[in-house]
């Protein structure tokens, strides 16, 4: 099963700040009809990230949110048009935006499962040199999604 298809990607997207990036996560979450409700989704993304930054190393955030309004496990990615501050471990400001979002039901199993494979997955330099190198939504789902099987 892809967790990640070309509607899902978005490149070269306009977003100044962190606080933007998680409403255009949101918003777009419901506009695709991940969550029945965008705002409950926001409110998740914000609560994980007062838990602790989920900005990571080298211009990536794996921001991630659990809900009992999202209907189905998914990910999300922004590429940034500019890369935008997200407090990141390496103090790097962000440039590709992997969302995470999980039914509230699944949270213990899926959403670690997938915040495991993902976290491996940006350890790894050939996949960020390659995500970041892609330019298309259909070539970033296809890599993203065989990546995650391989994993």
């Amino acid at each position: 099963m892809d967790l990640l298809n070309a509607q899902h990607v978005f490149i070269e997207t306009s977003i100044g700040t962190k606080e933007t990036a998680l409403q255009f996560l949101a918003q777009t979450a419901q506009n695709l009809q991940i969550t029945t409700n965008g705002a409950d989704v926001l409110a998740s993304f914000n609560d994980r990230e007062m838990q602790g930054s989920t900005g990571m190393m080298d211009g990536f955030a794996i921001p991630h949110a659990k809900s009992s309004a999202i209907n189905e496990a998914s990910i999300l990615i922004v590429k940034t048009k500019n890369p935008i501050e997200w407090d990141s471990l390496d103090g790097k400001p962000t440039e590709v935006i992997i969302a995470l979002l999980i039914p509230e039901q699944e949270a213990g199993t899926t959403h670690l499962k997938l915040l495991s494979k993902v976290a491996r997955l940006l350890m790894k330099d050939d996949f960020k040199t390659q995500l970041k190198e892609l330019e298309s939504a259909a070539e970033i789902a296809e890599y993203v999604n065989q990546q995650l099987i391989e994993e």
